[in-house]
């Protein structure tokens, strides 16, 4: 495509609202993780960065990235993170029985559907959304749902704010990507158990990370 016939201006429209980044909120939604990556922040904390997308509703096939963070400094860091793990399929006693690399967990967390809590945020003056596991739907891993979000078709991505103290989430300060059409996830079928966290803990100015 020659300069001449691009519009810029065109692709921002296509863009819509999420041309900035998009942030989304509900309660009970189902999710499906479709990607999981691990690594290192800038600060050194080892994290997992699950990529969770919409099981249909109005937002089907839109994604939310999320970045859960080890700081074991935090005694209510580490209670989210391993909460977290527990309702994604890594539990404790699978962590500390077969001893994974953060590779391994991250294998096994890919294709769990999972029951959230989403609440708008912000970072940096960058739309977040911020992600409260609750409920297990079925696990991920060989036998779990890969999601209905694949092929060459982009999915909008929102990110996530941090659990890290000033670390940003992924995707901040680049657009958002185009909205992908409606996915067909097929509908997961329901574990055998259900894992649960405790209540959300009440929101507090102060970071529990720093």
């Amino acid at each position: 495509m020659s300069d001449d016939s691009f519009s810029l201006a065109d692709e921002f429209e296509s863009f819509g609202d999420e041309l900035m980044g998009k942030s989304y909120e509900g309660r009970d939604i189902q999710m499906v993780v479709v990607k999981c990556e691990t690594g290192t922040s800038a600060k050194g904390k080892h994290f997992i960065r699950p990529t969770l997308q919409f099981d249909g509703g109005p937002n089907s096939g839109k994604q939310v990235v999320d970045s859960l963070y080890w700081s074991p400094q935090s005694e209510t860091a580490v209670r989210i993170f391993s909460q977290s793990l527990n309702v994604l399929g890594a539990s404790p006693e699978w962590v500390k029985s077969e001893k994974p690399s953060m590779q391994q967990i991250a294998e096994k967390i890919k294709g769990a559907t999972v029951i959230v809590n989403l609440t708008k945020d912000e970072f940096n003056g960058q739309p977040q959304t911020r992600v409260n596991y609750r409920k297990a739907v079925s696990a991920g891993g060989a036998g779990g749902s890969t999601g209905g979000g694949g092929g060459a078709a982009s999915a909008s991505a929102a990110a996530a704010v941090s659990l890290d103290d000033d670390e940003p989430a992924a995707g901040v300060g680049t657009p958002v990507a185009a909205v992908v059409p409606e996915s067909s996830v097929p509908a997961p079928t329901p574990a055998t158990t259900v894992a649960e966290v405790a209540p959300e803990a009440p929101s507090t100015d102060a970071s529990p990370w720093d």
